[in-house]
């Protein structure tokens, strides 16, 4: 008797524990939700927020999605990473691949299509263009909706690399080490990219005429003279302590001996 009743306090000791480790740690996700909703809320009210410089985001990239083997949601997530990390234009539409000359979208097309008789990736780089072709990713494990899903997002992501002009690293166990057939992809973790490539890419992508968003402070705007109006109290504060007229004239003192 005495047996169980031990075993019975240590379930309940056990369940406990589990109980409040999980409270403690949804506690601590919302702490740090709200750590950094009130860092955000600080560099707003200080700065008046993120605006983007004129003029400085333009040309753009566009994915062609001629395919429906591949669900579209991993097309628009992979630009949609891709234009995040870089803050350029991706954009992504149904079309078609006619190859060897396929019609160009915006200043670069990455074209996905579905034909067993073409390659994985075709580059032309003077022309604009890559190609990846998801119908030869499903041999071995790749039949596996998991597995195909991972190659897809990571031919994507190698293709876009062509595309933006780099296919080396300085880590070669990155995604952009050898890959001689689909089910190499299987090694590779994931479909980010190390931190040495995207760097790499804005001055290649710059030949296309494409060209990055640059985020400035408002108050760094006002100050440089070509804000917007404000838009919110915060701006509003920073845009009058900018063009406020001073309380006092400015004097100029003549010293006749430092003059000379």
């Amino acid at each position: 008797m005495k047996t169980l009743l031990s075993i019975g306090c240590t379930i309940i000791a056990l369940v406990t524990l589990a109980v409040t480790n999980d409270v403690s740690t949804t506690q601590k996700a919302k702490r740090s939700k709200l750590d950094r909703a009130k860092v955000a809320e600080n560099f707003n009210r200080r700065t008046g927020g993120l605006i983007s410089y004129p003029g400085a985001k333009h040309g753009k990239i566009v994915f062609v999605n001629a395919q429906s083997k591949a669900p579209k949601e991993w097309v628009n997530d992979i630009a949609a990473f891709h234009a995040k990390e870089l803050k350029v234009d991706i954009e992504v539409a149904n079309g078609t691949f006619q190859f060897p000359n396929p019609k160009i979208e915006g200043n670069a097309t990455l074209f996905i299509i579905d034909d067993a008789k073409m390659p994985t990736i075709l580059h032309a780089p003077e022309q604009r263009w890559t190609m990846v072709n998801v119908a030869t990713m499903t041999d071995g494990n790749g039949s596996k909706p998991a597995f195909f899903a991972a190659r897809v997002k990571k031919e994507l992501t190698r293709s876009f690399c062509l595309l933006a002009g780099t296919q080396t690293s300085n880590y070669p166990e990155s995604l952009l080490g050898c890959v001689t057939k689909p089910s190499d992809l299987d090694k590779f973790a994931d479909w980010e990219l190390p931190v040495d490539i995207p760097e790499r890419f804005l001055p290649y992508l710059a030949g296309f005429g494409i060209k990055p968003d640059v985020l400035v402070t408002y108050k760094q705007a006002c100050q440089e003279g070509w804000a917007p109006q404000p838009t919110n109290s915060a701006q509003r504060v920073i845009w009058n302590q900018v063009h406020q007229m001073p309380d006092k004239p400015i004097t100029i003192e003549f010293d006749p001996k430092k003059d000379k």
